[in-house]
This record gives structure tokens, C-alpha cells and sequence, in this order.
């Protein structure tokens, strides 16, 4: 297992013990903190991790003892903020987890405690005693249960934000994990497609490879040049097995449109395969219709390759130029495989 694939088990496991604990109450708030920034690091998530490291070893403040604006705007995004009763301003409370937990725990062993019990008075003054005794003891519980009710409150807001947290990366790493399966699929069936070309072709796909391990923004051109190669040398292969007989220069859709299929005509002939599985198999038309999109994104792709402005090309243009070519075809095959199976 590569080392990407261990990190996003640990945080996913790390996940799991942040839902489950919080949903079961067998977790502090505090140790669900620790866990998310266990999530954070393993996952590379910067902004986290500096929002999670407040969280624990608290809010950055300045030499006059003010919190930064930088820890301020990140604790009003994760619901530190408040509107005070007294002022009618914004303030964000600054206590951390462990703080208010061990805040709530010592309030709640002093309400126990507080109480008029042993208390005696003899005298003239007994009775008013007794009653000054009995309103400072109501004062006092009263003041106790409404600090543990802010309290309480406070770590019920930090518990829901590490809650969130954990959610959102659990959803985005079993879809990560989800999507690599499906494109696995894909990827396999492709490349047993390509296992019975010529070695030359099987170079243009080490080409791909080298040119975007290169790391050199010139090469990403190249990357699109190199697909457009390997996608001219499927589409002649999949023209000769699907149409195997087809002499004819013109091929006509089923839209009465008229498409040169002749010589370096690979997206026509590509369109044509298509059109003709799509025939065989038409309840998978959507999908043809997708692929058909694709091949015309990847040509505008080439064509801006082609004019020249390769400096315009990123890497993330390259990238998707790879996938895609590896998601359509897989669509085609499996369009192949299907009208096979009904023929």
C-alpha cells in the first residue's frame, strides 16, 4: 500500500472515531479535537490545521493582547462568535475545549456542594440570618447553573464544528476512494484494449507519462499532442473492428448528416464507431452522446495546441486531457462490449 493510500486510511479511521464517538458520547470534545487535527495533517489540509492548532494551544492575540484579525475571522467562521447582552457587539469566547469541559465538570461538583445544609443560627438575628443564608446560596446556584449553561453551550458549538469537520473530509475521502475504483475500472479495460497494439502506440502512452512526470510547463503541449496521436491510433483500430467492411468514403448519421470517414479523419471515424454501437445498443445513447462531447472538448484542446499558444497550456489541462481520453474510451469499450453481448 503506497503511503497516499495508508495517510487516507489513518484519516478515515481517524474520521470514524470523531462521528462515532461524538454520535455515542464516548468521546470528550477535547479528544475529538485531537482527532481532527490527526485528520488535518494526514490529509494536507493547511487551512485546518491552523484553525485546529488555535483550537488547541489557543487564538494568536498581539503584543496589547488582542487577538489577531487573522484568528479572528477564522474563529467567527467556526462559531466562536457572539452578540454580548451588554454592549450589543460582536465578541468571540475564546475557551478552549478542554478548558470549558473542565470549566463544566468543577461547576457541576460545586452545585453539588452548594447548599444550606450544616448551617445553623441562634439569636435574635436567626431568622435574617438564615434568609441572607438561603438567597447568597439561590444567588450562587443560580449564577453556577447560568455559567454552566454557557458553558455548556460553547462546548456544544466546538463539539459540532469538529463533528462538521470530520463529516465533510469522511464524505470527500470515500468519494476520493470511490472515484479511484470506478476510474481503476475504466483504466483496466483500457489498457487491455491497448495490450494488443503495436508497440509503437504503447510509446505514445510512456510518452504521456514521462512528459507530465517531466514537471516542465513546455511539456504539458506535448502531453495534448500525444493524446491526439493515441486517440488518431484508436480510432483507427475501433473503425476497422466495428465497421471491418466499410469502403465507403462518407458515412451518414442517423441525424442524415454526411461525415468524411476517409484517410486522417479520426474524429469522423470515431463518430461513425459511435453512431453504429449506439445501433446495437441504443439504451446506451446518453452515453455516446457524451463521448461525442468529449472527443470535440479534446479537439478545441488541440486546436489551441495546435495554434501555437502553448504557454496557455497548464497542467491541469494536461491532466484532464488524460483522464478524459481515458474515460471516453472506456465508455466506447464498454459500448463495444454491450452491443457485442446483444449481437
Amino acid at each position: 500500500m503506497s503511503d497516499f493510500a495508508t495517510k487516507r486510511l489513518q484519516a478515515l479511521e481517524a474520521c470514524d472515531k470523531v462521528i462515532n464517538g461524538i454520535e455515542d458520547d464516548t468521546v470528550t470534545v477535547s479528544s475529538a479535537l485531537l482527532q481532527c487535527m490527526k485528520i488535518a495533517r494526514l490529509v494536507n489540509d493547511i487551512d485546518g490545521q491552523e484553525w485546529l492548532s488555535y483550537e488547541y494551544g489557543g487564538y494568536p492575540k498581539t503584543d496589547k493582547g488582542l487577538v489577531t484579525n487573522s484568528g479572528w475571522d477564522i474563529a467567527i467562521r467556526h462559531g466562536r462568535s457572539f452578540i454580548s447582552n451588554e454592549d450589543k457587539k460582536r465578541h468571540i469566547f475564546l475557551e478552549l475545549a478542554a478548558e470549558l469541559e473542565e470549566s463544566i465538570e468543577s461547576t457541576k461538583a460545586a452545585l453539588n456542594n452548594y447548599s444550606t445544609q450544616g448551617f445553623s443560627a441562634s439569636g435574635n438575628y436567626a431568622l435574617v440570618a438564615t434568609e441572607r443564608m438561603t438567597l447568597r446560596v439561590a444567588q450562587g446556584t443560580n449564577n453556577l447553573l447560568q455559567k454552566n449553561r454557557t458553558n455548556e453551550k460553547r462546548l456544544s458549538i466546538l463539539k459540532s464544528q469538529y463533528y462538521d469537520y470530520a463529516i465533510r473530509w469522511q464524505i470527500d475521502l470515500q468519494f476520493g476512494s470511490t472515484a479511484k475504483k470506478f476510474f481503476e475500472e475504466y483504466q483496466e479495460k483500457v489498457s487491455l484494449f491497448f495490450a494488443d497494439f503495436p508497440a509503437i502506440t504503447l510509446q505514445k502512452l510512456n510518452a504521456i507519462e514521462d512528459l507530465m512526470e517531466d514537471g516542465n510547463p513546455e511539456r504539458y503541449s506535448q502531453v495534448l499532442t500525444s493524446c491526439r496521436r493515441l486517440w488518431e491510433d484508436v480510432a483507427k483500430r475501433l473503425f476497422e473492428e466495428v465497421l471491418p467492411d466499410y469502403k465507403e468514403k462518407v458515412f451518414k448519421t442517423k441525424a442524415g448528416v454526411e461525415i468524411d470517414v476517409s484517410g486522417d479523419h479520426y474524429n469522423n471515424k470515431l463518430s461513425a464507431v459511435i453512431e453504429t454501437l449506439q445501433t446495437k445498443a441504443a439504451k446506451n445513447t446518453l452515453v455516446g452522446s457524451e463521448i461525442i462531447y468529449l472527443v470535440d472538448w479534446m479537439e478545441q484542446i488541440n486546436k489551441l495546441q495546435s495554434s501555437g499558444v502553448h504557454s496557455d497550456v497548464t497542467r491541469d489541462q494536461a491532466m484532464q486531457c488524460i483522464i478524459h481520453t481515458y474515460i471516453a474510451l472506456g465508455d466506447i469499450l464498454k459500448m463495444k462490449d454491450t452491443a457485442t453481448l446483444l449481437h
